[in-house]
C-alpha cells in the first residue's frame, strides 16, 4: 500500500512537472520567448507554474524518499526474519545434539 502511495506520488510530481514544461513550450515563439496576450496573464501565469512546479518537485521528492523507506524497511525485516530463522536452526541444532 504505501509503495503504491510513493509510485502514485511520483506519477503525479512528474505529471505536475510535465505539464508545466510542455505549456511553456507551446508558449514560445520563434525567438524562444514566451508570448503572452496581457502582462496580467503573464503575471498570473507565471506564479501558478511555479507553484505547480515546486508542488510537483516536492510530491516527486516524497515519493521517491517515501519508496526509499519503505525499501530500507523492507530490508531490515527481511533480515531480522532470516536471523531468527538462523537462530531457532541453530538452537534445534543444539537441543538435537543434547
Amino acid at each position: 500500500m504505501v509503495t503504491t502511495i510513493a509510485i502514485l506520488l511520483i506519477i503525479i510530481g512528474l505529471s505536475a512537472r510535465w505539464y508545466v514544461g510542455r505549456n511553456r513550450f507551446n508558449r514560445r515563439g520563434p525567438g524562444g520567448l514566451q508570448h503572452y496576450s496581457s502582462y496580467n496573464k503573464a503575471l498570473a501565469t507565471s506564479f501558478f507554474e511555479r507553484i505547480v512546479k515546486i508542488i510537483g518537485t516536492l510530491l516527486l521528492l516524497f515519493g521517491i524518499l517515501l519508496l526509499l523507506a519503505t525499501w530500507i524497511n523492507n530490508k531490515a525485516v527481511r533480515e531480522a526474519q532470516a536471523d531468527k530463522a538462523r537462530s531457532s536452526r541453530i538452537n534445534s541444532a543444539a537441543a538435537n545434539k543434547r
